[in-house]
């Protein structure tokens, strides 16, 4: 059997944790299937030009994460003034809101509806069931908003109706953004803890795009001796009910590697993880396994010949009568990002595999893509002078209502393995930003140098995620 831990997944969380090792002097060994670490924050360097998948900003309530984020970086950290718009009938809405921009955009009688409905809704008891999102959010918002600045992007980014994706979302998403709030934050803007922060109006940024920490973090731990192995699929993974004892990968021309385990760190996709395991599980826990989605997501990241397409980091695009839902331009996060005279754009799309976005050709992505920009006004089809695509299977797990008695079935059955710890946003299967993927990591590693704690606990505070905070307390560790 190894001494070393072996780590699945190379993204954020298992960079982290193989990192958080090597501090103690542990090795490990981590099996990524991509061609590079980097997870979701992966970036690609592409005729002189940088795209992350989709936008990328750094922000986190945890002081240590905050502190060993910038260490890594030292220099190379862009302070960005958040600029982020919603996209709606072919208008511009400040987000976060502010009361003069809506009004101009809706027009009056829209913007008296949408008053009147909020304060009927606002009117309704507390007690008042909302176990969908479309629940919840019509309650806390009123319809017309709800119609307006919800409904639309949100089915395009989950695919599923609103009424079938679970309050959690919100709760996790947009609880405490207030609509009063929101206009007294917009008219009275207040800094430090007593201030309305219903959205982070500043943030961090790698000069040289999003994955760039993770590079340098990652180079801590393989200068210490332990492995990264790319290309790498899990194909089986052998336990005896209280332990895995071997991980079984996959690579591109068919050769299998065995390894055998000390302990498993997974950040893969949970219900994944499950369905690969021998002996099988019981039928109603491979059951729930098979009914946790995700869903997926593709970059069309095009170079466009015009310097500032838009001045916005990205846009959130409302308008129903195009397929994209963002659109965001790295220039506008790092000078570094484009080259002179151009802008770095991607276009991002959400669907499931069965789809025809996913299936489509890249050329017709492209072409997709560029037409889509046009039809929003945003840019000439003739500025845009190339493209390539980037298809990320499961990165986002769907919170439809039933989610949570299918999730709790599996982290109650992998509970029971003693040399098993899940981490990350797709072994938790759960919404998490960087900095969440980051702590989780780290505490997953620290649990198996035998600290007491509880990676679960990681992101599972009942408040808004983007409402600054005041630092927590650093963990006394040597965060080199």
């Amino acid at each position: 059997m190894s001494n070393n831990p072996i780590i699945l997944g190379a993204g954020p969380a298992g960079v982290l944790c193989a990192y958080e090792l090597s501090r103690h002097n542990q090795s490990s060994i981590i099996l990524e299937k991509e061609s590079r670490p980097g997870g979701l924050c992966r970036t690609f360097e592409w005729k002189a030009h940088r795209f992350d998948i989709g936008p990328h900003r750094f922000f986190t309530k945890n002081h240590e994460v905050d502190q060993l984020w910038h260490k890594v970086l030292g220099n190379d950290v862009v302070a960005v003034n958040r600029l982020t718009r919603i996209l709606y009938a072919d208008s511009f809405f400040d987000y976060p809101l502010k009361p003069f921009s809506a009004l101009k955009g809706l027009g009056v009688l829209t913007s008296a509806r949408a008053l009147w409905a909020y304060l009927q809704a606002r009117r309704q008891p507390a007690s008042v069931a909302t176990e969908s999102f479309e629940s919840w959010v019509q309650l806390h918002f009123g319809k017309v908003l709800y119609d307006i600045f919800f409904k639309t992007y949100t089915e395009k980014v989950w695919g599923i109706p609103c009424s079938a994706i679970s309050a959690d979302w919100a709760n996790q998403r947009i609880k405490g953004m207030n609509l009063s709030q929101a206009v007294l934050h917009s008219l009275f803007p207040k800094k430090g803890k007593g201030g309305v922060k219903s959205m982070i109006d500043r943030f961090d940024y790698p000069r040289l795009g999003a994955c760039q920490p993770y590079e340098n973090l990652l180079a801590v731990p393989l200068s210490q001796g332990s492995t990264l192995k790319c290309n790498l699929r899990v194909h089986e993974i052998l336990h005896d009910s209280s332990r895995i004892q071997k991980v079984i990968s996959v690579g591109p021309g068919g050769n299998t590697e065995t390894e055998d385990v000390d302990h498993v760190f997974s950040s893969i996709p949970f219900p994944e993880f499950v369905l690969k395991m021998t002996p099988r599980p019981a039928e109603d826990v491979l059951d729930a396994a098979r009914a946790l989605y995700f869903r997926n997501h593709v970059t069309v990241n095009l170079i466009i010949n015009n310097p500032r397409i838009f001045p916005d980091n990205w846009i959130y695009v409302h308008s129903p009568n195009v397929r994209t839902a963002r659109i965001a331009s790295y220039g506008n996060f790092s000078a570094s990002m484009a080259t002179p005279g151009t802008s770095a754009v991607s276009v991002e799309y959400f669907t499931f595999a069965q789809d025809d976005l996913w299936q489509m050709e890249d050329a017709s992505l492209i072409e997709l893509a560029a037409r889509e920009l046009e039809k929003v006004k945003l840019c000439r089809r003739a500025d845009v002078a190339d493209g390539f695509v980037v298809r990320s299977p499961d990165s986002y797990p769907v919170y439809y209502l039933a989610y949570k008695r299918n999730l709790d079935k599996l982290k109650a059955y992998v509970s029971g393995f003693k040399n098993l710890t899940m981490m990350g946003r797709g072994g938790m299967f759960k919404y998490n930003n960087q900095d969440h993927s980051i702590l989780s990591g780290l505490v997953a590693a620290r649990k198996y140098m035998g600290e007491e704690a509880d990676v679960w606990e990681v992101n599972a505070e009942d408040e808004y995620l983007e409402e600054k905070q005041s630092p927590m307390p650093v963990h006394a560790s040597d965060s080199r």
